[in-house]
């Protein structure tokens, strides 16, 4: 197996056939040449990625390492060659075009660098994704003569890129990505969730979402979360694109987005939880206050009784002194314990219940009020 020569040992060479030229000049420059071209087609052949200069004139390959041959050749007459039809032949048609505009703005407009990605049809019809960078080599008068390229097979990244971007727009959650507050990125449940096209919130104020009532909210809670001082997520109410209110859950994390800090968040519409739970809420309240009525329809009713039935018979003309103070007596005593009551309900501070006939249970007036 051939060892990847370094340049040490170049140098090494060079000053070793220098010396053994004598005082040849063109014999020792042959030399140096010689050496020079065969050990960097070496280095080209063990490189990954496919090298070319191609002559702008004749429209030819000059150099080439084996990457290249091996995916731009040809077969002619049971022979392996090489030329601009054998390239163009392994070029996805859709993608002909966009490399030659690519290669035609960067000649045209003087230009020293350019590169393109484009689909590779191998030998076995199987396609690749390849990206192409060149540069442009101009002679003394800014003419392009020749082009010096590196194509790198980018087929993983790109598989990786279309799961990432085909995860994100399937997601069932809401995500986005923010830069210098305003959205970059949104995808489709993201969409769905605020009511607004791709195309409205690309640009837009991630703020101008947000329920006014809840901006500063927002503001803070996301920054907490980027600086690492919050873990959970939080809530918060949003206007849709109809002016709906909705209730949301985000969190937040500090991405790199095309080369610049970015914010990726992720957004869930909770707005149905929060009316479930709003609504079982209700409902504790409606128990309470059935649960409350009946304790005091309870605690009522006996001494309530006492009173009707008292107040009635203090009513008789001829009812005797002696029945008439005790009756007194106890329509005082009835009427306090009402006093009682409802001072203690006044100190109502807990929920507290206490089982009633047939299985049900009303609030216990005792056990909830503050009163030792």
């Amino acid at each position: 197996m051939n060892k990847k020569p370094t340049y040490e040992a170049l140098e090494a060479r060079i000053l070793e056939l220098e010396q053994a030229a004598g005082s040849g000049p063109e014999n020792r420059d042959q030399n140096i040449i010689r050496t020079l071209s065969e050990s960097f087609q070496q280095l080209a052949d063990l490189s990954q990625d496919a090298i070319y200069l191609f002559d702008i004139e004749s429209g030819t390959f000059p150099f080439f390492n084996k990457r290249f041959l091996n995916l731009f050749g040809g077969r002619q007459a049971g022979q392996t060659i090489l030329s601009s039809a054998s390239v163009a032949q392994h070029i996805h048609p859709e993608d002909v075009h966009k490399l030659r505009q690519a290669r035609k703005r960067t000649l045209a407009a003087g230009e020293t660098k350019g590169d393109v990605e484009y689909r590779y049809i191998g030998s076995d019809k199987t396609t690749r994704w390849m990206h192409d960078r060149w540069s442009v080599v101009r002679d003394s008068k800014n003419r392009a003569v020749a082009i010096e390229g590196f194509i790198r097979d980018n087929t993983q990244k790109k598989q990786a890129q279309e799961e990432l971007e085909h995860s994100r727009n399937s997601a069932l959650i809401g995500s986005y990505i923010v830069q210098e507050g305003r959205f970059r990125y949104v995808n489709p449940e993201f969409c769905r969730i605020t009511g607004y096209t791709g195309e409205a919130l690309t640009g837009m104020l991630s703020l101008d979402l947000v329920h006014p009532d809840y901006r500063d909210h927002v503001r803070d809670s996301a920054k907490q979360m980027l600086t690492g001082q919050r873990t959970t997520p939080y809530e918060f109410r949003v206007v849709d694109c109809t002016g709906r209110v909705k209730w949301v859950m985000e969190t937040v994390t500090s991405v790199k987005h095309e080369g610049t800090r970015a914010v990726l968040g992720y957004f869930m519409d909770i707005t149905q939880q929060k009316q479930m739970a709003q609504e079982q809420q209700d409902k504790e309240k409606l128990r309470a206050i059935l649960e409350m009525a009946g304790a005091v329809s309870h605690e009522l009713n006996n001494p309530l009784q006492v009173l009707s039935v008292g107040i009635e018979k203090l009513g008789d003309p001829t009812l005797e002194p002696s029945k008439r103070e005790a009756l007194i007596r106890l329509v005082k005593s009835h009427t306090q314990r009402i006093i009682e009551l409802s001072s203690k309900i006044q100190k109502i501070s807990q929920y507290a219940t206490k089982d009633y006939v047939q299985g049900k249970k009303i609030f216990d007036i005792d056990a909830a009020s503050n009163e030792k």
